[in-house]
């Protein structure tokens, strides 16, 4: 299946559709582009998230203000996903990820410099836009790199750097502190710098939309139920663990040191699985992947009850089941690329990331819910209900697809 030719060509930011395929050369300019664009802007993210917090949590505002005010992101995200595509059709790639990685760079000072944490609210809804236009945008642009023999490796390497920029966040913001301007300004200044790499490498190598999607933008839950629920429950195990894991350790008897330390066990399977599953992906039905590694966290899901009495076997199973559940977002979005070209994967990339937000929305609540009603397993209870009932979706799907039908999830 040959990867959509349709490509940018200019010598100035307003780019004509260029004709000719890709060379190798291109190929591997482009991915440099957007992988060192949005991983740059996601080392930026996972300092300026804690940051807030921490700041927010100084001035003793109450925890309910800090929830709502860290919303704003999810509810940026629903409102600009599903208008995406058709901006793509007005907008260059290029343009539009630079004007996000300008918002997104501006942001970061308004926040020292508006101290009132209800002006944060717009300050961070706006932020949001920048943030959801980047990843959905730079989503698309992999996959749209991508062809059968290597799609999964590629998404599985996007996601790989990616996890690691995330990781690197914290990282500086502990070396720049949380005091003054300077956490603000470098921020900002190292988003910004986001955009470097599009300009150096990405120029004339964007993919370009032309067409309307084939789809609406729900439809995307009838057309490929299984590959963009993937996007869902991934997003609500994922803010499960980060929220409400490091409760449920402590609640089971770890210490505070052990219950903090869950996270980076996480985020270390994360990291380790994506690239391997990729290259898996691209050797075997994708759909069998997706339906194993959905297999796979449910399981997990169901095993971390029965090893807290032991930190590493506990640890053990946390980093397997970061390592397998990430294969849903991996796996998830390599299927949407196999499937779906142009303006559809626009759109389809943009209902994947709708969903991983709807999950990131919905998880910690009922399993907060879960958590009152039997503490501390409730949470076990809400998230293995989620990953079996999609466990039903995916096995479903898989057993009505013919072996020939690729990309039916």
């Amino acid at each position: 299946m040959e990867r959509q030719s349709d490509m940018q060509e200019s010598q100035s930011l307003n780019l004509e559709a260029r004709e000719e395929p890709l060379s190798r050369a291109d190929r591997r300019r482009s991915l440099i582009a957007v992988i060192a664009c949005i991983t740059v802007v996601g080392i930026g993210l996972g300092s300026s998230i804690p940051l807030l917090a921490l700041l927010m949590e100084r001035r003793q505002i109450p925890a309910l203000l800090i929830g709502l005010n860290t919303a704003m992101p999810a509810i940026a995200t629903f409102m600009l996903t599903p208008f995406i595509p058709r901006l793509l059709r007005r907008v260059p790639v290029i343009p539009f990820l630079l004007a996000c990685v300008a918002v997104s760079a501006l942001a970061m000072p308004c926040y020292y410099i508006f101290q009132n944490v209800w002006l944060w609210f717009p300050i961070r809804f706006v932020n949001g836009l920048a943030i959801t236009g980047l990843f959905v945008v730079s989503e698309f642009w992999v996959n749209s790199l991508a062809d059968e023999k290597n799609r999964g490796k590629l998404m599985g390497l996007y996601g790989t750097i990616l996890s690691c920029g995330f990781a690197a966040g914290p990282a500086l913001l502990y070396l720049a502190g949380a005091d003054g301007a300077l956490p603000f300004l470098l921020i900002g200044s190292l988003v910004l710098a986001g955009g470097v790499p599009l300009l150096i490498f990405g120029r004339g190598l964007a993919p370009s939309i032309k067409e309307k999607p084939s789809h609406g933008f729900l439809t995307f839950l009838l057309v490929a139920p299984a590959a963009t629920l993937a996007g869902l429950i991934y997003g609500a195990t994922e803010t499960n663990i980060f929220n409400m894991l490091p409760i449920y350790a402590l609640r089971s008897g770890m210490g505070e040191q052990a219950a903090a330390f869950v996270l980076t066990i996480f985020a270390a399977g994360n990291i380790a699985f994506q690239f391997p599953i990729g290259l898996i992906a691209d050797r075997i039905d994708r759909r069998a992947v997706l339906l194993v590694c959905a297999a796979g966290g449910f399981l997990g899901i169901l095993a971390i009850p029965f090893t807290t009495f032991s930190m590493p076997l506990f640890a053990l199973v946390l980093f397997v089941f970061g390592g397998v559940v990430v294969g849903l977002y991996t796996v998830g979005l390599t299927l949407l690329g196999q499937r779906f070209r142009g303006a559809d994967l626009a759109a389809a990339n943009a209902a994947f990331v709708m969903m991983y937000s709807t999950g990131a929305l919905v998880g910690p609540p009922l399993s907060g819910f879960a958590m009152d009603l039997w503490n501390p397993h409730g949470l076990i209870v809400a998230m293995g209900s989620l990953c079996g009932i999609y466990l039903i979706v995916a096995g479903w799907r898989y057993a009505k697809a013919s072996p020939e039908a690729q990309g039916a999830l």
